[in-house]
């Protein structure tokens, strides 16, 4: 299990330095806006929710670097799209080898671009749900495609600038499909918990 893991997360090591620099920078602000806040504001403090909200600032800052600082695939897919892609692509999103030949290192590419889209945004579909408990499971879904367009727009942005980000529709509906099935597992998780008979004599 902990090899198959190690054997997910290698192809993506890259990125931890990035990750790394930006966390480094946004979690000591973090901290001081959260500390000053409870020592002005005089509310009490719960551990378990400021716990969360760290967690996700954690995580928005590791995403703003993975999404926003050029990387090696970044590169090769601008190259490839020019910067902007607007059509759904049945290969980009399968990455089947009915579009693309088995075993190449444009599929290899393609995998690993598509499972890292859904596994950037899987987080996001948990977090939403505990950082915000009453938020309806569509309003979820509405932020995760407000946060995907705005980055995808920042990378259009960004490689006019010159930079090496491609603008793409198949990275949205990936990122969009991440979020769908975290924000899945936390509902179906709360269902259960909710119809659980242990529950239901307390």
């Amino acid at each position: 299990m902990l090899r198959q893991l190690i054997y997910l997360v290698l192809p993506y090591r890259s990125l931890a330095f990035p990750i790394l620099v930006l966390s480094s920078i946004v979690v000591p602000c973090w901290l001081a806006f959260r500390v000053y806040r409870h020592r002005t504001g005089g509310h009490a403090l719960s551990f378990r929710r400021e716990i969360l909200l760290f967690i996700f600032v954690v995580y928005l800052s590791g995403l703003a670097a993975v999404t926003l600082t050029p990387n090696r695939s970044s590169r090769l897919r601008a190259e490839g799209t020019g910067g902007f892609e607007l059509r759904p692509s049945l290969a980009s999103l399968t990455c089947s080898s009915a579009f693309l030949p088995r075993g190449s290192s444009a599929q290899g590419f393609c995998v690993r671009n598509a499972r890292g889209n859904v596994m950037l945004f899987f987080p996001l579909g948990i977090l939403i749900p505990l950082v915000w408990p009453r938020l309806s499971f569509w309003k979820g879904i509405q932020i995760a495609i407000a946060l995907s367009l705005s980055i995808e727009l920042v990378q259009y942005l960004s490689s006019a600038l010159g930079s090496y980000r491609a603008a793409d529709v198949n990275d949205f509906i990936l990122n969009v499909l991440g979020a769908f099935l975290g924000l899945a597992l936390v509902s179906l998780l709360r269902f259960r918990h909710a119809t659980s008979p242990w529950v239901a004599r307390a």
